[in-house]
């Protein structure tokens, strides 16, 4: 005589904690995926660049995302406010807090503590500056200047700017589906006014991180199909067979 068929019991309790690790697993990758696009959102800005006052660097059109608080240095291009206006604009930062800027030297050249720079990032044909200056920087202020230095509003007319009027710099430059990083100039480097070198904006690891989080998920949910599909073959009755004929 047959035994008579019984529905599967509740699952074991290792069945049990695997359902607990798996759905821990899957809150960690989405919190992976939504977190790191938040932050982006909140820290980043996109800003176009609309003046040609940062040629040959910056092309009208540009896209420059900038990331709120981040540190700057000499050298660095970075969008901040007019003093007069609060309008935003794209300088580059040529003094510190702190330092003695000026210009020009017997050679012609912009100087910051004494040591002259080779603008090679000059605009072809601009001279460092056809206005003489020189100014020594307060603990809060900043001295910036545009690439093309014969059609540039900066520093030369404003006079230093505060600190907390810059927004952000600009690390990388985005060129229409072109992408290029934004390098220390080399005189600064060679003059032990910044270190060298790139520097990767945080929202790009923020990003890299997101899409490691869509990565997990979509594993995870593969994964949790198959195992489902699986399970319930593993659960389905075997229809009885019926002797006698």
């Amino acid at each position: 005589m047959d035994a008579p068929w019984t529905p599967p019991g509740p699952p074991t309790p290792a069945r049990g904690l695997g359902r607990i690790v798996f759905w821990v697993i899957t809150g960690i990758a989405a919190a992976c995926l939504i977190g790191p696009l938040i932050a982006t959102a909140v820290t980043t800005r996109i800003y176009s660049g609309t003046s040609t006052s940062m040629q040959p660097t910056l092309q009208v059109g540009d896209r420059l995302p900038v990331t709120l608080g981040e540190g700057f240095r000499r050298g660095d291009i970075v969008v901040l406010r007019v003093p007069t206006s609060g309008n935003l604009v794209v300088k580059r930062i040529i003094g510190l807090p702190g330092d003695h800027v000026a210009c020009c030297n017997a050679a012609g050249k912009v100087t910051v503590d004494g040591k002259a720079l080779d603008e090679t990032y000059l605009h072809s044909g601009d001279q460092p500056s056809a206005i003489t200056f020189s100014v020594t920087l307060r603990p809060d202020q900043l001295w910036v200047m545009g690439d093309h230095r014969l059609i540039s509003m900066d520093s030369r007319e404003w006079g230093p700017i505060p600190e907390t009027d810059v927004v952000g710099p600009v690390l990388i430059i985005l060129h229409g589906g072109a992408t290029s990083s934004v390098r220390t100039p080399q005189t600064f480097v060679s003059n032990g006014l910044a270190p060298s070198g790139s520097r990767t904006p945080p929202f790009v690891w923020l990003i890299a991180i997101s899409g490691a989080g869509f990565v997990a998920l979509i594993v995870l949910l593969i994964l949790g199909i198959t195992r489902t599909i699986m399970r319930r073959r593993r659960g389905s009755p075997v229809p009885p067979t019926v002797q006698g004929w």
